[in-house]
């Protein structure tokens, strides 16, 4: 658009008179004449003008019609038309309203009044498009927030829905992980009770032996004394041993048991931190009897919570076979120890061991799933995974590691002691 000295866009004025040509255009008007209604119709429709003047006496169609045309026009409807005539009756000025003109100026024309009113509706045409613009802008804003908020509401339910679909995966990994542990833990049963059992036949043999041949000699009437005696030291060893194995395997099994059912089965119950962390420990003894370290439980034998055993069994088991696979190489003596005690009504559990540590890099994403620095060696980088969501969602509690390389890693968790509903 032609700009003039202040830069102010020149205003395009239609002209449908031929008296006011000369008047506008000293004025800075861009002035285009036209000569009748049709031409009129033609240049507004063609480059619509910020302005029109419009005669009302024309040959052909006179201005209330054209007027009529113009507002019928969607792409002319809104340009303000002045009416121009020498009709000063309230009826004609009546006529020019009624077909949408916004003023009426009665000829002969004082030059200031035309002027003034010229620039009075440049103005408010001026202001007219501006809001328009305005309102166009804002309904392209609201249009586009409309569209960001479908778009933000679709990703937030495919957000959703990948987040079911993770936490579904994430529960078949932890029964996957929980069913592994659980046929792990038969195999230690049969390796365990095997060898109590195993003393406790062959006692139970030589006793059965000991005992046909003293009948025999009783029989053929060749017991002696001495051999009696003999035959009595051997039942009352033999009998003790028994006793002590079968004793043994009972232990075991009691303890295999409730690891076990804990496993299977997470209802919430009340157990004995220290003396559930042993019966846990005694279930790992064939991993922990192929290595020279030593494992402690220290604490308070009386600190007992309300929550869930399995899962604290499995958490347990999780740390102790973390620091067998990754704390220690082979042939390595360590020593791994837990810590229990009370704090702000909360039980705080610490379990160390004084392996390798991991290092700093590593250390905060070592409850990442899949995060391993042992693949070579079986691990999956689910153990520690598993650890954390369970503490935090199933047990309600919370736990971080500290770690130093080459002096030790340390894991504290923090438990209610009673689990909310």
């Amino acid at each position: 658009m032609i700009e003039n000295k202040l830069n102010a866009p020149i205003e395009n004025i239609l002209v449908v008179d031929d008296t006011l040509d000369n008047l506008l255009k000293g004025q800075g008007y861009k002035v285009r004449p036209a000569r009748n209604g049709s031409q009129a119709l033609l240049a507004a429709r063609s480059t619509p003008p910020d302005l029109i003047l419009l005669d009302i006496k024309m040959p052909e169609m006179d201005g209330y019609e054209v007027c009529q045309q113009l507002k019928a026009d969607t792409q002319t409807r809104d340009i303000p038309v002045i009416f121009l005539s020498a009709l000063d009756e309230l009826l004609a000025k009546m006529n020019a309203f009624s077909v949408g003109g916004v003023d009426y100026i009665t000829k002969p024309f004082q030059e200031t009044e035309i002027l003034a009113r010229v620039q009075t509706h440049l103005s408010l045409r001026n202001l007219q498009k501006r809001l328009q613009e305005k309102n166009d802008r804002l309904e392209q804003e609201v249009s586009e927030r409309k569209r960001a908020e479908e778009a933000l509401c679709h990703a937030n339910a495919e957000l959703q829905t990948a987040l079911g679909h993770l936490k579904a995966t994430q529960a078949q990994l932890i029964e996957s992980e929980k069913m592994a542990a659980l046929g792990e833990l038969v195999a230690c049963v049969a390796h365990e009770i095997n060898t109590p059992i195993g003393i406790g036949v062959m006692a139970a043999s030589t006793l059965a032996i000991k005992t046909h041949t003293a009948a025999e000699a009783y029989e053929n009437k060749q017991l002696k004394g001495s051999a009696l005696k003999t035959y009595f030291e051997s039942a009352t060893y033999g009998n003790s041993l028994i006793l002590k194995n079968l004793n043994r395997a009972n232990e075991l099994v009691k303890s295999f048991k409730q690891v076990a059912v804990d496993q299977t089965y997470l209802e919430k119950r009340s157990f004995l931190v220290t003396q559930y962390i042993e019966d846990i420990l005694a279930s790992l003894s064939p991993q922990l009897k192929k290595t020279p370290h030593q494992i402690t439980v220290n604490g308070d034998k009386n600190i007992e919570i309300d929550s869930y055993p399995g899962a604290f069994s499995q958490i347990i088991t999780n740390l102790v076979i973390n620091s067998l696979t990754h704390a220690y190489q082979k042939g390595e003596e360590g020593n791994l120890r837990f810590d229990l005690s009370q704090e702000s009504g909360r039980l705080i559990l610490e379990y160390k061991d004084d392996g390798c540590g991991i290092p700093a890099e590593n250390l905060n994403k070592i409850f990442e799933p899949f995060f391993t620095t042992g693949r070579t060696k079986g691990g999956t980088g689910l153990g520690l995974h598993i650890v954390y969501n369970l503490v935090t969602q199933k047990l309600q509690g919370t736990i971080c590691a500290k770690s130093v390389v080459g002096v030790g890693t340390t894991f504290i968790i923090n438990l209610p002691f009673k689990i909310s509903e």
